[in-house]
């Protein structure tokens, strides 16, 4: 992605934290995880997302850890395979799922892919999240910059 379409993004998103009405969650996801916890999906794929037990590891867990930690978010693991993941976003049992999806992912039809954090690789969320979209989407700005 070009310095200039990413500096266009970091606008469009400043205009959108500034105005009177900021995106809001259809399920309420952002708030929910602020009241409780984030609820984060993590599919067995090296190295991007894995488990071993309950303890969870891999770039797109350190990550999304990081963007937790800077959010004052606790965070709560899901592990289970993509396509049981898939439906828990859809239902919006969970928050967020990780774990090497590109952007250009089949699922793209039944959730929402967040921006590339790396030019190929996204998050996936469930449909109609905004707030969840723009915070986790300002996070992996800021982390391009």
């Amino acid at each position: 992605m070009s310095l200039k379409i990413l500096w266009g993004y970091v606008i469009l998103i400043s205009l959108a934290v500034n105005c009177k009405d900021a995106p809001r969650d259809a399920a309420n996801s952002y708030q929910k995880a602020q009241q409780g916890k984030l609820q984060i999906g993590v599919v067995m794929n090296p190295p991007f997302s894995a488990y071993v037990g309950d303890s969870v590891y891999g770039s797109e867990v350190t990550f999304l850890q990081k963007f937790a930690e800077e959010k004052n978010l606790k965070i709560s693991y899901v592990l289970d395979s993509e396509s049981d993941l898939i439906e828990k976003l859809e239902t919006f049992d969970l928050h967020i799922v990780c774990g090497g999806f590109e952007k250009k992912t089949s699922w793209k039809k039944r959730v929402t892919p967040t921006l590339p954090y790396d030019q190929k690789h996204v998050f996936l969320i469930p449909h109609g999240e905004n707030r969840l979209l723009q915070e986790l989407e300002q996070y992996i700005i800021s982390k391009k910059l």
